[in-house]
């Protein structure tokens, strides 16, 4: 390893440590804190101080989970990540992604509709991190759409389909091209999306996103077995 690559690699590092320790933990804490005087623990509150509380929480939350995808995001890049590898419903944990963008969902006044032409959906992979790929695509698509979200699960021989479709008619083919590209594109949304493609990729899938007239389609492709 050349001076260089040995410096840059150090650098990372300490980024890495720095966003762990000095960002990531504290941000825990505030949490914690208020989700404590959410709940009333230390007096009550009137109207106006909950919202307030719960629009700082809302906020905390946001910044660990832009924190922690930023930190996984490198640990998939150096390789860091060793999945677990389970037998899974690909519907079960969709609908377990719901519950993360449930609020979303609600502001937008969008419902999100799961179609599978099979009973059981089984494919191999690691929950958690599939689970985490599942919520940024969803986010994702909430986030762009400005209609209901339908979701299509085709199961095959050897692969499952799953295609979300979405209705953004200024999402063209052209924008859509660069969406995965980059992690620092535009925070929220693309950090998200590039995390969910490495995601997607460590299980040896495919993540596609194209666009047909006023819709437009996020399609995952995954193994029944890796």
């Amino acid at each position: 390893m050349t001076d260089f690559k040995k410096l840059a690699y150090k650098q990372r590092e300490e980024f890495i440590s720095t966003l762990n320790h000095d960002l990531k933990i504290p941000i825990i804490a505030q949490i914690r804190a208020l989700e404590l005087l959410v709940k009333e623990n230390f007096g009550s509150l009137n109207f106006a101080q909950k919202e307030m509380l719960n629009l700082t929480l809302t906020s905390c939350k946001s910044v660990y989970k832009m924190i922690s995808g930023i930190l996984s995001s490198y640990k998939y890049e150096n390789r860091d990540i060793v999945l677990d590898l389970e037998i899974i419903d690909v519907v079960e944990i969709l609908n377990k992604c719901l519950n993360y963008n449930e609020t979303l969902l609600a502001k937008k006044h969008i419902n999100f509709v799961i179609k599978s032409q099979s009973a059981l959906n089984l494919i191999c992979a690691d929950k958690i991190q599939l689970k985490k790929a599942f919520e940024y695509i969803i986010n994702y698509c909430i986030s762009n759409s400005i209609s209901d979200i339908e979701c299509k699960i085709v199961s095959k021989s050897d692969i499952a389909q799953i295609d979300f479709v979405f209705e953004n008619p200024y999402g063209t083919q052209e924008k859509l091209n660069n969406v995965f590209l980059s992690r620092m594109d535009k925070v929220g949304c693309s950090l998200g999306l590039y995390l969910a493609r490495q995601i997607i990729n460590a299980h040896n899938g495919i993540i596609k996103l194209y666009n047909l007239g006023v819709n437009n389609v996020c399609s995952v492709t995954l193994l029944h077995k890796i």
